[in-house]
Parts: C-alpha cells; structure tokens; sequence
C-alpha cells in the first residue's frame, strides 16, 4: 500500500515547520492528526523519520531524505496548480524594516514591477522581520551582526558604519577632534548599544563605560534626530547615500570600516518553493 496523500501533506508540513502543532496550525488541523498520521507512514515505511526535541521535532536521516522529496513533490503540484490559474493574483508577502523599505526597496521596486508584472508584492513593516511568525509571510529581510550570523544565510546587502550628525550639531560642538571625544556627546543608539560599540572598537577606541543615550527601533526616527540636531548618531552605509549627498546629515570622520551589519533574505517554511517567492529573492539578491 502506498502512503497517502494527506499522511504526505502531514509529515511535509511537520518536516517545514518542525513542530506538529505548527505543521496543524498551518493545516488547520489538530496536532494529533499530524502525529496519527506520521506514525502510520513510519509503520508503513518501516523507519522512524522524526526524533522529539522538547515540543519540537527533528527529521531523522531517513526522515531528512523524504524531505527533499516531499518539498520537490509538492513544489511541482503547487506550481502546476497555480500555472492552470495564469489570470490568478499572485501575492508574494515580505516582512522587513521600514528604513530598508524606504531606502534600499522602493528606488528599485519599478524595475520589479518591469520584470514581474503577473507579481504583487505586500510589504508589512516590522521592526524585528526574523521575530515574524505570520504564516502568510512568504520572505524576511532582516537585519543582523554579520559576525556571528548564519554562514547559510542569504546576504542581501553588507552594512558599514560611520558617526554623522547634523552640520548644526557639530557648530555648537566644535570640540570633536577624535573619536574618544564622542563618547562625552549625546549618542542615539538603534535597537541596542552594538552599532556603536562596534564603531569604537574599528576606531581603536577603548569603552570602558556603559555607554549611554535613548534607542530608537526605526532607523528613520534616528537619522531625523540626527538631522534635526539632536546628537551624533552610527549610520549604515549605503543607506545613507542620499542624505549625505543632500546635506542633512555630514560624517564627522573619514573612516573606512569593513562591514560589521547586513540585510540576509530568509525564506519561509514550506513556502520556499513556490515559483514566484523565488522569483523574487532571485531578483533581490541580482539574480533576475
């Protein structure tokens, strides 16, 4: 007897999210469904194909290859029902900062529609896009240390950082003649303390203080008080292209600092096959 097509739909669906309760949420089933019908396919096949980790589960190596074979298989099934349905909305939903959709996505996202016109893109913004649980999310851009991070990752964009405030700023500070010398001026942090405590340390510069200042989640919250002279802030080139070229924010060194930030492209659970989430990382990251 050959397994069936809902045992199938069941163990992908625990394989993509490793969890049963999450595979019948995304199902809308009940999680019980799930494991009666992974433990008939393992008496069937006569493996086991999941270890339990706590609430999760982990595919065995045997669990692993059908995988493979079930992400394929249901890909070209998915695929096929949508290209019987050429007239139909295709949506492609992302998760991703609103600094990054303004600056990075939105001067680029005409030559999308160009290349992708039967492709519609619904950007939700989020201040933290890998913390998105969402099931309809089909791609995350988020943003990251880049030690550290994922070596499978898929790196969108590397980040560098360099100290700018407002030229207004600087004229009632005319005192900043090294590094060190910010660390007495008011400092605006995003998110957390690291964009600067990296920056000092490219600089050379011992902290030997916590440092202090309000954090800001949006990115574009902090380049306005930078702008509007509110103290020196760390921003990310090249990001920050334009607004250095127009003026409203000026860098206070000439530094020249590797990368130590960057956007990475995620795609979600068992949506990764479907042809037009690939279509469009395949566009984000140049290759389409």
């Amino acid at each position: 007897m050959k397994p069936s097509l809902p045992a199938l739909r069941a163990f992908d669906a625990a394989a993509q999210h490793g969890s049963f309760r999450a595979a019948a949420e995304h199902l809308s089933v009940t999680a019980t469904a799930i494991s009666h019908h992974v433990r008939g396919l393992e008496d069937q096949l006569g493996t086991k194909l999941f270890v339990r980790s706590g609430r999760d589960v982990v595919l065995t190596e045997d669990g692993a290859r059908l995988s493979e074979a079930t992400v394929q298989a249901f890909g070209i099934l998915d695929d096929a029902v949508r290209t019987l349905h050429r007239d139909s909305r295709k949506v492609v939903r992302l998760a991703v900062g609103p600094i990054f959709t303004a600056r990075w996505l939105m001067p680029r996202i005409s030559e999308f529609w160009q290349a992708h016109p039967n492709i519609e893109l619904e950007f939700l913004p989020s201040f933290e896009p890998g913390a998105y649980a969402n099931e309809t999310i089909d791609i995350v851009i988020r943003w990251d240390r880049i030690e550290g991070s994922d070596p499978k990752a898929i790196k969108l964009l590397e980040l560098s950082p360099a100290a700018i405030a407002s030229k207004a700023f600087i004229e009632t500070h005319p005192a900043i003649c090294h590094p060190d010398d910010l660390k007495r001026l008011p400092l605006l942090h995003q998110r957390n303390h690291w964009g600067w405590l990296d920056w000092f340390t490219a600089m050379n510069v011992a902290v030997d203080s916590p440092l202090r200042g309000p954090i800001f989640q949006d990115a574009n919250t902090l380049l306005r008080g930078a702008a509007d002279g509110q103290g020196v802030v760390i921003g990310w080139l090249p990001l920050i292209d334009q607004d250095l070229a127009d003026g409203r924010v000026v860098r206070l060194f000439d530094e020249d600092i590797s990368p130590t930030h960057g956007y990475f492209v995620e795609m979600r659970g068992g949506l990764a096959h479907r042809a037009e989430v690939r279509r469009v990382v395949e566009w984000l990251t140049g290759g389409a």
